[in-house]
């Protein structure tokens, strides 16, 4: 079998001796959740950790479900041990409030805002990794992970975290007969890999609100991701529709680019993506209404403006509103009833604000 050297993460916070004294106080007894975000990247991570567990609960869910609902959920279930993954408290009263009838490993790479570690949070934190390569490292200390390093490849791909890791991707696209560039601050978009890490992308789009639906369909040889692809082709079609609407449908307010993205598929997240790399040095936030709630996706691919920063400011005061991220991508949640005070405060917020160096 291969053996691939990983690169160690430097974490920013936690300890790898609690993590491992964290899963090895498990028992047949205690009844697992593992609670992961629902985009690719939390999928894979939540496969990986499960793949050692076998949790009693899986739950893949969006930032805004971090709420009083979900405490009560695992209250209800008895649940002793939480594993969450690629999440990002905006509330941290939820994070605590479960570690009181729960013990919690919450393993992330977002931006920190508090060092969440106690007697009952195992905090885990690196920057520069997806959640899903954090996983891999610290899971296959405990077991042969390495069936799974082409997922982990993708989630690394789909969230643009292949840089401080780039050596061990390269070798395991060399060991799937796939090549590894990066062109400028981009991973060449074309490949197996690349590929692979879109379908899936697209088809967590189409299943939005059944998420475990992909989650299930991915199996353990490289490349199994099951019917998924037929699913992921309609999510193009709508890309390439949407893509062609962009320029008449934007607005800029203040220096930014704004769109309200009208689609029955939640596909912000994509089209920001896309249309960001093509324009690396402006600020793009989109929003997309899912129930009453605006949905943000908001990119600098430059770094010169602290996205999370700029999010917290627009949406300070909104009530069952959340933000967070990264530094040249964010995203967040407001209720519709906002939208106009939204717009005027964009609008509104020093020039600096949205061209500033973080």
């Amino acid at each position: 079998m291969m053996n691939i050297e990983l690169v160690k993460p430097e974490w920013v916070v936690g300890d790898e001796k609690r993590f491992y004294d964290f899963i090895g106080d498990i028992d047949d007894k205690d009844k697992v959740a593992i609670i992961s975000h629902n985009d690719l990247d939390g999928v894979v991570a939540a496969k990986l950790a499960n793949e050692v567990l076998d949790a009693d609960l899986i739950i893949l869910l969006g930032y805004t479900d971090l709420n009083e609902k979900l405490v009560k959920e695992l209250k209800e279930k008895k649940i002793k041990k939480v594993i969450f993954t690629d999440l990002n408290f905006s509330n941290p009263d939820i994070l605590f409030s479960i570690s009181n009838f729960s013990r919690i490993l919450y393993i992330d790479h977002h931006k920190i805002t508090n060092d969440f570690n106690s007697n009952n949070i195992i905090f885990m934190n690196a920057q520069g990794f997806c959640a899903g390569y954090l996983c891999y490292y610290l899971f296959s200390k405990i077991q042969d992970l390495s069936k799974m390093d082409w997922l982990v490849c993708c989630s690394c791909i789909s969230d643009y975290m292949y840089f401080k890791n780039q050596e061990w991707i390269k070798k395991i696209f060399d060991k799937y007969e796939d090549k590894f560039m990066i062109i400028g601050e981009n991973l060449r978009n074309e490949g197996i890999f690349w590929n692979l890490q879109a379908g899936l992308s697209l088809a967590l789009t189409y299943f939005k609100d059944n998420p475990k639906k992909v989650y299930n369909s991915i199996g353990n040889e490289f490349g199994n991701i099951g019917d998924l692809k037929k699913y992921s082709d309609i999510i193009q079609k709508e890309l390439d529709n949407l893509l062609k609407r962009y320029d008449k449908e934007k607005e800029i307010i203040n220096g930014v680019s704004f769109w309200e993205v009208n689609s029955k598929y939640s596909v912000k997240d994509i089209l920001v993506n896309i249309l960001s790399h093509k324009n690396r040095d402006k600020t793009l936030i989109f929003i997309q209404n899912d129930r009453g709630v605006y949905k943000i996706s908001a990119r600098r691919q430059d770094k010169t403006v602290d996205l999370p920063n700029l999010l917290g400011e627009l949406l300070n005061g909104f009530e069952n509103s959340s933000s967070g991220g990264h530094i040249p991508a964010a995203g967040g949640g407001f209720p519709e009833k906002y939208l106009d005070e939204f717009k005027r405060r964009l609008k509104e917020i020093p020039e600096q604000k949205v061209k500033e160096k973080p």
